[in-house]
């Protein structure tokens, strides 16, 4: 059963995948999207924090081809510092969710009975909980960093992973393969790393290419609060945020952030569903 899962993984999901336009577009963008962002420092003459108070707020032009901010900042390069951020924040906390989620999903899903639910009554309590006070709460208490808002959303993000891999685990501890790795011996533990845990990735891959962008939008949402990303720093929530507020001045610093979050989150998402249907045995079948 995993020799199978490995080679729907690297083969047939692939040759699905490729056949999804909007899905390779997604990857494509998402790519270039990466690239831009760690080669930033070297594509840009321009630095994200130097101002220019003589240039000022100003249009779109072959100087700038995104147009300044009202400290005569680069748009497009303040953009493009803002990526690693936004990019980052999607990544790591989905990083976060993704290794607490996968671990308590499969231990509740396994172990099954009194321990089950009390495992899923937490996630319940912690699901009723409004995240952005819970979030809140966490800067107030330990203060502001990058550091602690990957903690804080990945701290929320989890919840509905370790319910999806409950799920799965579920089923897959009724499979004979389970059964004979106790019989040879196998501790529990063992058997959730070894068969539970690698059988539910499929399920797993695909949610995590969709909580990203709900992560992005997260950190975007935070920024635009102003409980985010911190001046002089960048990120997309944070010049969207700068951009609402001088919309009828300046739309360009509006329009520009708002495009580019837009595409990530288009791509990712059209990635994700790319990825659902490549790893649906019925259409892979077909």
């Amino acid at each position: 059963m995993i020799r199978t899962y490995k080679s729907t993984l690297s083969g047939d999901t692939w040759v699905q995948l490729k056949k999804n336009k909007a899905a390779m577009l997604g990857l494509i963008i998402l790519i270039l999207m990466i690239v831009i962002a760690v080669f930033t420092p070297w594509l840009t003459p321009y630095s994200y924090e130097t101002q220019n108070l003589a240039l000022g707020a100003s249009p779109p032009s072959m100087a700038h081809w995104m147009g300044t901010d009202v400290l005569g900042r680069d748009l497009m390069t303040r953009i493009m510092y803002g990526s690693r951020v936004s990019l980052m924040v999607g990544f790591v906390a989905t990083i976060v969710a993704l290794c607490i989620g996968v671990l308590w999903g499969a231990l509740a899903g396994y172990l099954g009975g009194r321990a089950d639910m009390i495992m899923m009554r937490i996630v319940d309590i912690l699901y009723a909980l409004p995240f952005t006070i819970f979030i809140i709460l966490l800067m107030v208490i330990f203060g502001r960093s990058m550091l602690l808002m990957f903690a804080a959303i990945g701290a929320v993000e989890w919840l509905t992973m370790a319910r999806i891999v409950r799920a799965q685990v579920q089923s897959i501890k009724q499979q004979a393969f389970i059964e004979a790795a106790r019989t040879i011996g196998l501790s529990d533990l063992e058997i959730i790393r070894r068969h539970v845990i690698p059988n539910t990735l499929g399920p797993v891959i695909i949610y995590t290419t969709l909580t990203i962008p709900n992560v992005i939008l997260l950190e975007s949402f935070l920024s635009f609060l102003g409980l985010g990303i911190q001046p002089p720093n960048s990120s997309w929530g944070l010049l969207i945020s700068y951009g609402v507020e001088t919309m009828e001045e300046y739309p360009w610093l509006l329009i520009f952030p708002g495009i580019t979050l837009s595409l990530a989150l288009f791509s990712l998402n059209f990635l994700g569903d790319g990825l659902r249907d490549a790893m649906d045995p019925r259409i892979s079948k077909n």
